[in-house]
């Protein structure tokens, strides 16, 4: 198999200073877990680089955005001056997609050049990646030759069982390449809620089946997941399979309980 760096980072645009102001000084903790993981995903230099983000549409399908190139700019959150630009790759996707069409599992497939903003912070601390960028606090050299590209994958408002058939066909899609991937499943892992005692006893329970690696016991909560606001359990339960496949330890980096929401942020190794 690949060598393959799966992580589980928060996709909440405070994430990133500019944005944030403010308020990313309570995130600092969560911040730095992320500029710790640039540096270990740069000391990797991937070759591939799959971000995995909440559902962003009402489908039922899992999403995969088929682009050679992915645009990001922060316009919806009032800065006129950051954006960038990463490479895609078609011809992965379309491997992928063909795998997928193989096994029957049915997936849906569109071309979107300009990402939606679940999938920004990923993007934003991998800027030695971007071939292009604007607006950053330090003026950014870009490489002309950079190899390391992006696939984005949305996850569905399908149940939990579909994510995680879905990430046992990705491990086995990846089982044969001869490549370094880092996987990044992006989201919160408690969205704002107004019971917070309850949902977050959930959430401290789901913390501690990451850190025992019981994922697929994660799926016997959903009835209770649909009580709440769980955004990031969905790709996490797109990287699990391949966790326990590879008999990964999780590595919490970070955990940090602010504005209603719960951050985390975990390296598997």
């Amino acid at each position: 198999m690949s060598n393959i760096y799966p992580f589980f980072i928060p996709h909440n645009p405070l994430m990133i200073s500019k944005i944030g102001v403010e308020h990313s000084e309570k995130l600092s903790t969560s911040i730095k877990a992320l500029k710790d993981i640039k540096n270990r995903i740069y000391e990797i230099n991937p070759d591939k680089i799959l971000v995995i983000t909440p559902p962003f549409q009402d489908l039922n399908n899992i999403v995969i955005n088929q682009s050679e190139k992915y645009l990001i700019n922060f316009k919806s959150f009032g800065d006129l001056s950051l954006e960038f630009e990463a490479p895609g790759d078609l011809d992965y996707s379309t491997r992928f997609r063909d795998f997928l069409r193989k096994n029957d599992f049915n997936v849906n497939m569109f071309s979107e050049e300009k990402v939606n903003h679940k999938a920004f912070v990923p993007f934003y601390y991998l800027n030695k990646y971007h071939t292009s960028s604007k607006g950053f606090e330090n003026e950014l050299v870009h490489d002309s030759s950079i190899k390391n590209e992006f696939m984005v994958l949305n996850s569905s408002q399908a149940d939990l069982n579909y994510h995680w058939e879905f990430g046992k066909l990705l491990a086995d899609f990846l089982s044969d390449k001869k490549e370094d991937i880092v996987i990044i499943a992006t989201s919160d892992l408690l969205g704002r809620v107004k019971k917070q005692e309850e949902y977050l006893e959930i959430a401290q329970e789901i913390i501690d089946l990451i850190k025992l690696g019981k994922y697929e016991e994660i799926i016997g909560l959903e009835e209770k997941l649909k009580k709440g606001s769980y955004p990031g359990i969905k790709p996490l339960m797109i990287i699990a399979p391949l966790i326990s496949k590879l008999n990964l330890n999780s590595n919490i980096l970070s955990l940090d309980k602010e504005f209603g929401e719960i951050y985390l942020t975990t390296e598997f190794k």
